[in-house]
């Protein structure tokens, strides 16, 4: 059996943060003829079960980076948490030097009102400037944040930690290169998390036993699933870790150059059906020949 591992942002999702019919239908056309289909993404398991059933769709979730693994039938196989200790650290370096973030529990994704706030109207004064094709993609990548699912609005940083919940990943924000530089650097420096980005305005830190990469080898052991005959699609720095575990990478048209070199294949754009046109040329000339 075969896995096909699809990141969401920026791949699955088009710019109206939806998944069109043809995607739709080339999952399912996947799973009808035998493969697991896998949606692996930075966002938390709610968010990806709103979206998959407004979409029909009933897939395993590999979410929060791979801090969790879930199976169709809603039932968490695994999970992989930040300790609290490393949160509280965390949290009170970024409160400190006034990043925008926001704490990705088990139950709700947690962000300071006012940081909220501020950092959205940062981009809404952006959309008003001129700005050149590059930016108003990375602006548009921020705004489409506030449509997940399952948000929680607290006053600081201890509101968070006073919850009773697992901690999975943190997500901090800042247009500004050099803060988020950085940010990553200090992240670097400690011995129990790990940062990797999911779009040009972010860092996202998990512990360091995490990626998508090492939850989809596990997720690929329990279905005894061959990776060297599997695929992923993404975008982004943080599908490399998955990429580089299966047999057939392949980046979205809308990829970085730099993911694009490292793949096996560059597929259409994600506003052009690129995961369906991936999809059916995977079915036909990897799994056919099986």
């Amino acid at each position: 059996m075969s896995l096909i591992a699809i990141d969401l942002d920026g791949t699955l999702l088009n710019h109206q943060n939806e998944i069109s019919k043809e995607n739709i239908s080339a999952i399912k056309h996947a799973q009808d003829n035998g493969i697991e289909v896998v949606i692996s993404t930075g966002r938390a398991y709610f968010d990806v079960k709103n979206i998959c059933k407004k979409a029909e769709l009933s897939t395993f979730v590999i979410g929060t980076n791979g801090a969790t693994i879930h199976s169709k039938d809603d039932k968490q196989i695994d999970s992989t948490m930040i300790d609290k200790s490393s949160v509280l650290s965390i949290l009170q370096w970024l409160d400190e030097r006034e990043y925008y973030y926001e704490v990705f529990t088990d139950k709700a994704i947690y962000a300071l009102k006012k940081r909220r706030d501020h950092f959205h109207n940062e981009i809404q004064s952006l959309k008003n400037s001129n700005l050149d094709e590059e930016m108003k993609e990375i602006v548009h990548e921020a705004e489409r944040q506030f449509d997940q699912f399952g948000y929680v609005l607290v006053e600081n940083y201890h509101d968070i930690l006073n919850k009773e919940e697992n901690f999975y990943n943190i997500l901090a924000c800042s247009f500004d290169q050099e803060k988020l530089i950085k940010a990553k650097e200090h992240i670097q420096s400690l011995d129990s998390v790990m940062a990797v980005s999911s779009a040009e305005h972010n860092i996202e830190i998990t512990n360091s036993n995490t990626s998508k990469g090492i939850a989809l080898e596990k997720l690929a052991v329990l279905l005894n699933c061959s990776l060297n005959r599997s695929m992923a699609i993404g975008d982004s720095e943080n599908d490399i870790s998955m990429m580089k575990k299966v047999g057939y990478s392949i980046a979205m048209g809308n990829a970085k150059d730099e993911i694009k070199e490292i793949c096996t294949a560059t597929t259409l754009t994600n506003d052009k059906n690129g995961v369906a046109h991936a999809i059916y040329l995977y079915l036909e000339n990897i799994v056919i020949q099986k």
